[in-house]
């Protein structure tokens, strides 16, 4: 039997290396059931997961992001907590319909420019956000984003530059707020419009509280000076934070 040359050898360990990567990737997003909460591996059994939020739960890259938005929604839900619920930043989509899947009975406000960001608000931006153009996150268009949410007549996107979007708004109550837009000016608007609006028992979830999104965690950290409530870190792939409204 020929030896193998060093190049060989090295070829024949990336390979093995690549396949043991491409097993542990199959395995966490199919098979694996550990990051799953006791309540839904409860309720999968019981047939009352609908199977469009369960495959999601089964292809979705940050498992513990999901579960965390299923398990607000379900204490929502539970708690009797009034309002409805809103998403500002939605992008293409996915973590909206991730949302509608868990409650879609209650109306849902999806906010967004569907075009990318506003130039105006990447100015005042420091660090890797500062890099960004209003190219980034316009591969997206409202029509695309309804097709993909499939939802009922409770959808409601709210196209254009946020807050001007919310005229007519002024007297919604919410219950659930997923904000996930990036970049300080649109949090800063949104905690400043959602959280006088929220009800008691009520979440905010801020998505990417992490250095990258210096301006996010900037204007996080400056509405808190102005409220009683505390963060509650998500130990999520990028960072989420919560606010749990008291009163």
């Amino acid at each position: 039997m020929p030896e193998l040359s060093v190049f060989q050898i090295i070829e024949i360990l990336l390979i093995t290396i690549v396949m043991i990567y491409l097993i542990r990737f199959f395995w966490t997003m199919f098979i694996d059931k550990q990051n799953q909460p006791v309540n839904w591996k409860l309720l999968v059994k019981e047939g009352k997961i609908p199977a469009e939020l369960l495959r999601m739960s089964k292809t979705y890259h940050d498992k513990t992001r999901f579960f965390n938005l299923w398990l607000q929604v379900e204490r929502i839900k539970h708690s009797g907590i009034p309002g409805v619920l809103a998403e500002l930043g939605v992008y293409k989509g996915e973590t909206a319909r991730i949302i509608h899947l868990c409650e879609p009975s209650r109306k849902f406000y999806l906010f967004d420019t569907f075009k990318g960001f506003t130039e105006g608000d990447l100015h005042r931006e420091e660090g890797e956000a500062n890099t960004y153009t209003s190219r980034n996150f316009a591969d997206t268009t409202i029509e695309k984003v309804k097709r993909y949410v499939s939802g009922n007549d409770n959808i409601v996107c709210v196209p254009g530059y946020f807050p001007e979007t919310i005229i007519g708004l002024e007297e919604e109550q919410y219950a659930f707020v997923h904000i996930d837009a990036d970049l300080y000016n649109p949090i800063k608007a949104g905690l400043e419009y959602f959280y006088p609006r929220l009800s008691a028992g009520g979440i905010i979830i801020i998505h990417d509280y992490n250095d990258k999104w210096r301006g996010a965690m900037q204007a996080v950290d400056e509405f808190l000076e102005t409220i009683p409530e505390q963060l509650i870190p998500i130990p999520d792939m990028d960072n989420s934070v919560m606010i749990l409204k008291c009163k």
